[in-house]
């Protein structure tokens, strides 16, 4: 079965940091910046599952609470696309995969994937074949995550919702 309309909770870069993104020369420009994120949980395809399991995420997510994080990226690399990565330990982002993760469980949401993919932005789905390349760290804060459906094969996002993290990271 292909994936129709994937649901995943992501961290999406703020506006100034979208610019910084479209303005790298391996960026596909046929793609919206709006479009550009990091996944940080993929969930489940809404198009096969029953529609009670969307009210459920949602409710999950609105009792959830945890720091916001920084998200840095200092390479560009193609393996089947094009994505920023780091080499560095992203302890933020693992930290807050693993909280989504337990929170979700802990209130039997439903996750039928689940999965926590090491954090990454694509910035071209079709490859360029031009290797790896270190670049000036691309960096923000991530002070709230999304969840959001992707319309597979229309480069649609559709955003089901937006949770604030705490900007006191540390302080509880």
């Amino acid at each position: 079965m292909r994936a129709r309309n994937p649901l995943y909770i992501m961290a999406k870069p703020p506006p100034p940091v979208q610019a910084q993104i479209t303005a790298l020369q391996r960026n596909d420009p046929s793609r919206g910046a709006d479009l550009l994120h990091a996944t940080l949980v993929s969930l489940f395809d809404l198009h096969y599952a029953p529609p009670e399991w969307l009210s459920a995420v949602i409710a999950a997510l609105d009792s959830f609470d945890a720091p916001a994080f920084p998200l840095a990226f200092d390479r560009i690399e193609n393996h089947k696309a094009v994505t920023l990565r780091t080499r560095a330990p992203l302890t933020g982002a693992r930290a807050l995969q693993a909280a989504l993760i337990r929170h979700l469980l802990e209130r039997k949401a439903p996750m039928m994937l689940g999965t926590t993919p090491e954090p990454h932005v694509t910035i071209n789905y079709r490859g360029d074949r031009l290797g790896s390349q270190k670049i000036a760290p691309i960096a923000w804060t991530v002070d709230s995550i999304a969840l959001v459906e992707s319309i597979v094969g229309k480069t649609t996002h559709i955003e089901h919702g937006r949770w604030p993290l705490r900007a006191d990271a540390g302080l509880r």
